[in-house]
């Protein structure tokens, strides 16, 4: 990551802190229940990952983490797939103040891949803790299923887990997806080969 952290002109990140902070809880240990909270290597990640230009368009569209076992790759990773499903994680506009503004996907398609679905059990039982019985589940009007997060009401989108080789990768159209390499994530053009690749895109 670069050194320091972005002006808060400059990142989405700031409110997508702010969001996570209010609407996802500690999944579990002593604190469990409690509201989410970043560590400070993760906060300067999350700053960096949603950093934009003074046009609002994102300066990187991947990013890789490379993180010791035990470090909480798993934990963030899973707190940016809630984001990319019901938080501020796009560009809308500059406030009064030069202050980016976030808003939703519109139809978000959020995928955890891996070779296989049981790969994938970590990460989707850490996003269902995270909003079992949060603000965003009544907020929201999710369906927290074993399988897919939804919503309840029909509307379009969806949390799921794929396989890298799964024939509904061809047809699908994932806003932000956690390719079969664990510490990469992907969003915006070429999802498809980063899905099946696991690497970024440059």
């Amino acid at each position: 990551m670069p050194s320091g952290v972005p002006h808060p002109t400059r990142s989405l990140g700031y409110g997508i802190i702010r969001w996570a902070q209010q609407y996802i809880v500690q999944p579990d240990g002593e604190h469990a229940g409690r509201p989410w909270k970043f560590s400070p290597e993760q906060l300067r990640f999350v700053l960096w990952m949603y950093a934009i230009d003074d046009n609002g368009r994102w300066l990187y569209r991947t990013a890789a983490l490379r993180r010791a076992k035990g470090w909480g790759k798993t934990p963030l990773l899973a707190a940016l797939a809630i984001v990319e499903f019901i938080g501020p994680a796009r560009f809308s506009h500059f406030d009064d103040h030069g202050m980016p503004i976030g808003k939703r996907v519109p139809l978000p398609l959020v995928q955890i891949a891996a070779t296989s679905l049981d790969q994938t059990a970590n990460t989707r039982d850490m996003i269902r803790g995270m909003l079992a019985e949060s603000p965003a589940e009544k907020e929201f009007n999710l369906d927290i299923g074993k399988g897919l997060i939804q919503f309840k009401d029909g509307r379009p989108g969806r949390i799921e887990p794929v396989t890298s080789s799964s024939r509904g990768l061809e047809g699908a159209r994932p806003t932000f997806a956690r390719p079969r390499h664990e510490n990469t994530l992907c969003r915006g053009r070429r999802m498809l080969r980063c899905l099946r690749r696991g690497t970024p895109l440059g």
